[in-house]
């Protein structure tokens, strides 16, 4: 087989004290399952690849490309990402950048970074502070490569800057499909700069970085009448600001970061992912519980808006008011096997974005479809993040400020309708078909990527001829791309609509008790409801 000619090759290469590396042990030798960190997406490859150099990423894409083997790019041994965007065609095979994981260089004097690929956001901010810089838009969650981030549009939240890290990335060097060195500027990442592994293998990138500041956190808690008329100066006032809404509580959190001179006293950390205690010996006892009636749910939400305070480390500063430098205060991670996942936590997630200028029409829906169907969100409410606009063809604020909703569900080990999952899916099919809306690349089911095209992104097109441009033999196509491209539905199977691979048509696909049925506002929606709890 092909693959296993592959894999020969490189054997072989090391063992003849080439200047070629061997596959990397981890990963084993031939057909594996790669999967993401959590588990939840399992993709068939044929094997896997971790050069050291470009000249290794150079013979690796030429044999592919000879020998007709899909190639998917990553930067991480387990992908962080919820969706099929990791998954190359069933044999093809990875190829793991994460050994490019250094600062090349800083320039000072042109406020840029040149890096490799692999680092992790949470390692880039570190080094940048030790030379009195740092990176506006690390994610909350800053265990994500550079180039992963970049590829599907993590973002952080802000009204003041474009809050997704591709707005950040000035230029890219990428080994295209036929194995050629090629060096693309800020007129094609302005098309691509959200690229979804598509374009070529990415070996070095140039980012935009500021001089190194401190954040003051903050939070208000207040009824949400009439949130929809301030929200967006609500966020606008401040630097970072992001906004947790719990309609049945009829309450809002709006949680914030102000710029402050480095010289303001404080040494805070954000600890948001090394907080959670380790339940993970109780299995799926937990969420079962939680996820056993809305009174249950709707108990979790009632003591999470009464007791959120932010989670921090406070250090040297008031700990109602925590300060601290800017990379350690608005994203954070955790060590492998201390994360909240590894711990017993464990979440499914959407989120779509949409046009800002219409969150008073989209906030007064959800109210109407909450009063028709109640619903509570325990985790975070419904979490609302921001961006001013940015250019990349396939970003969820491409060409205008947005707002993008989240909902963080929690998930038992097999796939289940939850409580209020008739309302969190309906919500979003309301925002994908009456709001443009633009789902977040690495989060959501898959059928929610279909649909997509020119009217949710202008550029659509001009992406795919760029990428069609780069990999005119398809070497980096991905299933998920050409699904989302040539609208193809994947084969539906019983209960696909608990498993998230379908929206649903009719009741066998949902299971026992639960029915496929019209939404209750948006009536264009398909979900699978089941009575009450």
């Amino acid at each position: 087989m092909k693959q296993w000619s592959l894999f020969l090759v490189f054997a072989l290469l090391g063992a003849c004290k080439s200047t070629q590396s061997t596959l990397d042990s981890d990963f084993g030798y031939g057909p594996f399952a790669f999967k993401n960190y959590s588990g939840s997406i399992v993709c068939q490859a044929g094997g896997a690849f971790k050069p050291k150099s470009v000249e290794e990423i150079v013979t690796a894409i030429k044999y592919a490309n000879q020998n007709s083997l899909n190639v998917r790019v990553v930067s991480l041994t387990a992908p962080r990402s919820y969706s099929p965007v990791i998954c190359p065609k069933a044999g093809g095979f990875i190829l793991d950048l994460q050994n490019f994981n250094q600062i090349i260089e800083i320039d000072k004097a042109a406020n840029t970074a040149t890096v490799g690929p692999g680092i992790l956001l949470g390692d880039l901010q570190a080094q940048l502070h030790e030379s009195g810089f740092t990176f506006p838009v690390t994610p909350d969650y800053n265990g994500v490569s550079l180039a992963g981030s970049m590829a599907t549009g993590a973002h952080h939240s802000s009204l003041q800057i474009p809050s997704d890290v591709a707005s950040w990335v000035e230029s890219i060097k990428i080994v295209n499909s036929k194995g050629e060195l090629v060096e693309l500027g800020k007129n094609d990442l302005a098309i691509g700069g959200v690229h979804l592994g598509l374009l070529g293998a990415i070996y070095q990138l140039k980012i935009k970085i500021l001089p190194q500041y401190k954040l003051r956190y903050g939070y208000i808690r207040e009824s949400d009448t009439g949130l929809e008329d301030k929200i967006q100066d609500l966020v606008g006032a401040h630097d970072y600001a992001r906004v947790l809404w719990f309609p049945l509580q009829n309450k809002y959190i709006l949680d914030y970061y102000d710029k402050v001179s480095t010289d303001t006293p404080g040494d805070s950390v954000n600890n948001t992912w090394t907080a959670v205690p380790n339940i993970s010996w109780l299995g799926d006892l937990p969420v079962g519980v939680l996820n056993s009636s809305k009174l249950a749910q709707c108990g979790a939400e009632l003591a999470r808006v009464n007791t959120f305070s932010g989670s921090f480390d406070v250090k040297n500063s008031d700990k109602n008011r925590p300060v601290g430098f800017s990379h350690q205060m608005i994203g954070g991670s955790c060590s492998p096997g201390k994360c909240s996942w590894d711990n017993g936590i464990k979440t499914r997630t959407v989120e779509v974005g949409f046009s800002l200028a219409r969150v008073k029409d989209w906030m007064k829906d959800v109210r109407q479809l909450m009063a028709k169907r109640k619903a509570c969100f325990p985790v975070l409410g419904i979490y609302m993040r921001f961006s001013a606009a940015a250019t990349s063809a396939l970003s969820q604020a491409r060409g205008e400020d947005t707002v993008v909703f989240e909902v963080h569900i929690p998930q038992t080990s097999n796939p289940q309708l939850e409580p209020s999952s008739d309302v969190y899916d309906e919500m979003v099919q309301l925002t994908l078909g009456k709001y443009d809306g633009r789902p977040h690349w690495a989060k959501n089911s898959f059928p929610y990527f279909l649909g997509l095209g020119s009217k949710q992104y202008p550029n659509f097109d001009q992406f795919e001829e760029l990428r069609q441009r780069l990999d005119p033999d398809d070497l980096f196509l991905s299933p998920f791309w050409q699904s989302v491209r040539d609208q193809d539905s994947p084969s539906r199977t019983p209960w696909c609509g608990i498993e998230r691979t379908c929206i649903c048509k009719e009741d066998g696909e949902c299971g026992m008790k639960a029915k496929c049925e019209a939404g209750i506002f948006y009536k264009d929606a398909k979900i699978c409801r089941r009575a009450a709890l």
